[in-house]
């Protein structure tokens, strides 16, 4: 009962802390080149962030019943927080935003054409060592939970290349390519936190350093 009162609570502060505002939402876009948003524009990037947040007391409750992020170490504290903000982008980015008229691109669009390939080939590398530490320390009951993360990393960057276009062309390509960032820092995180001890400071440090990396193709498609 305690995990679940305590995730809730972390759930329910990040919820109120992070609720976005007008000026939240104009520093997002301007962190990720729309250099003079229009208040259309910054209505769009308060939604994407509203998605978001109100699924994290939620999702940080479920999380508290995941084997290994139950209980009270510092461990256990990353993996629900960043398991349930992981599963945010991966549900927010599911659900279709209403009033929007989704509209396919005449060119195809790539992978590398709205991710950055250093924080893309970064997050690999994260991945392979990952894997390999825990097969290695044969953390077999941590396994799954890396599985998913990896999944769920995979599905959101997949969705982000794949889905149409959808509202303000500047915006969706601003937004897409937050999401492909950020959710291969969370995961970087994520691993960080499965192998423990300082690799956890480690792959919150390679989740900042993804996460403000805004650099991508110049063939991205509009």
């Amino acid at each position: 009962m305690y995990d679940v009162l305590w995730a809730a609570g972390v759930g329910l502060f990040l919820l109120v802390a992070l609720w976005p505002t007008r000026s939240t939402g104009r520093r997002l876009l301007k962190s990720w080149k729309v250099s003079d948003p229009t208040p259309a524009q910054i209505d769009d990037a308060i939604r994407y962030l509203k998605r978001r947040r109100l699924l994290y007391p939620w999702l940080f409750v479920g999380m508290s019943f995941v084997p290994f992020a139950s209980g009270r170490g510092v461990g256990s504290f990353a993996a629900v927080v960043l398991g349930g903000t992981l599963l945010a982008e991966l549900i927010a980015l599911s659900l279709p935003r209403e009033g929007r008229q989704r509209v396919a691109t005449l060119a195809p669009r790539g992978l590398f054409d709205i991710g950055s390939q250093y924080v893309l080939g970064a997050y690999a590398v994260i991945v392979l060592f990952g894997l390999g530490w825990l097969l290695v320390k044969l953390e077999i009951g941590r396994l799954p939970v890396f599985v998913v993360s990896v999944g769920a990393v995979a599905v959101i960057i997949w969705a982000a290349v794949a889905r149409p276009a959808d509202g303000d062309e500047e915006v969706d390509r601003a937004l897409r390519t937050r999401s492909v960032h950020v959710s291969a820092g969370i995961g970087a995180a994520m691993v960080g936190a499965l192998v423990g001890g300082g690799f956890l400071l480690a792959g919150i440090a390679a989740w900042v350093l993804m996460a403000n990396t805004n650099v991508v193709s110049s063939k991205i498609v509009r």
